[in-house]
């Protein structure tokens, strides 16, 4: 009983090492996968340079992610957030509840993506806000405003909210944190399921936490 007490306690330190030095491996890659996504951001980066809205700061998708990640699961961060929306849908059913998601690449998996969620009330208020009507009858020199309004009944869907904003540059104001996303039911899995993976997530109750970004 002895000599196997000792064996036990001459393997804990072994173990202990090799759990800290998975941490580490861990950190280092997504280190690496952050800075691979920061190279494909340059439209984004030379875009933030010059706009009002960035003038205090905002970040990048892989600078959200990297800052979520920094930080503990159940921790927030605040900031202002610049993305091009690429992809989006909805959650119907489990933890998430009926949510609305925009994100940053087209598969809301992909690592680093940066996903904005919001209720129907939020969508509803975005599709509302005024397009410019004509905006390719520009006469130089002259300054003309105008706007044109859709009906204010119309089905606040996924596939409404893609042909609207698919592809618009946004500044969303927030918090962007962890959320756990389980494979196949949307709950965090208990011990022995299935793992899942952690979205990059930002909540948003305010329309006017959103804003679009005009490009000249």
């Amino acid at each position: 009983m002895q000599s196997a007490g000792k064996a036990a306690l001459a393997f804990l330190p072994l173990a202990l090492g090799s759990a800290v030095s998975a941490q580490t491996d861990d950190a280092a890659e997504r280190t690496a996968r952050f800075q691979t996504l920061a190279a494909e951001e340059g439209p984004l980066n030379a875009a933030r340079v010059d706009l009002y809205d960035c003038e205090t700061g905002c970040m990048t998708p892989s600078e959200a992610a990297a800052l979520a990640f920094s930080a503990s699961e159940n921790q927030a961060r605040k900031g202002r957030f610049i993305l091009d929306i690429r992809g989006g849908g909805r959650s119907l059913q489990g933890a998430l509840g009926d949510l609305f998601f925009i994100n940053s690449h087209q598969n809301y998996a992909t690592f680093g993506t940066l996903t904005v969620a919001f209720d129907a009330s939020v969508l509803k208020a975005l599709l509302r806000r005024a397009r410019v009507c004509n905006s390719d009858q520009v006469t130089p020199g002259k300054i003309e405003v105008k706007a044109c309004r859709g009906s204010d009944i119309f089905d606040v869907n996924m596939f409404t909210m893609m042909q609207r904003l698919h592809k618009r540059r946004i500044i969303v104001e927030g918090e962007v944190r962890l959320q756990w996303i389980d494979s196949r039911s949307g709950l965090r899995p208990r011990e022995g399921a299935e793992a899942g993976y952690y979205q990059v997530w930002i909540e948003v109750t305010d329309a006017d936490k959103i804003f679009w970004v005009y490009e000249d």
